[in-house]
């Protein structure tokens, strides 16, 4: 008796290609979408501005949280990607919910980055009108407003 082996030319060249095809075609964003009040405070907290009124000129400096926070977490946020591709490329993970996840991420540390934003701080006529000292916390509206979509490009 002979032993039959079958050898199959099987490769998941045409399906990496698809899933990576796939991967390529999401983006994620993450801010505070919309135009209402909470974009606007968001805009002059990130980049600073002055106001001026017939009796005083306010300064409200830029406290950073969105950019600084791509700035410090851009790396951290390429290892989870690197770290979950492969579950992607098994079929264990679609790239959908790959982008999910960390669009998530993104938030969490953007999110802490807002509250833990310390300098430049208050001064004190708004400590005394807010009854706090953190810079970018006040009702928590800001905070909980950060978030993120996964769009198709």
């Amino acid at each position: 008796m002979g032993n039959n082996v079958k050898v199959r030319n099987v490769t998941r060249i045409p399906q990496l290609k698809q899933t990576l095809k796939e991967l390529k075609s999401y983006a994620v964003e993450v801010g505070i979408f919309g135009d209402g009040e909470y974009v606007m405070i968001a805009r002059v907290h990130e980049f600073g501005t002055t106001i001026r009124t017939k009796k005083a000129t306010i300064n409200i400096p830029e406290r950073s949280f969105m950019r600084s926070a791509f700035e410090e977490k851009q790396d951290s946020w390429t290892k989870f990607v690197k770290k979950q591709l492969p579950l992607v490329l098994e079929s264990k993970l679609d790239a959908h919910t790959l982008c999910e996840r960390l669009g998530a991420l993104m938030v969490g540390d953007i999110q802490k980055k807002l509250t833990d934003i310390k300098s430049p701080a208050n001064a004190p006529s708004t400590i005394a009108q807010k009854g706090s000292s953190n810079p970018l916390i006040d009702s928590g509206g800001l905070r909980q407003r950060i978030t993120y979509r996964v769009v198709r490009r």
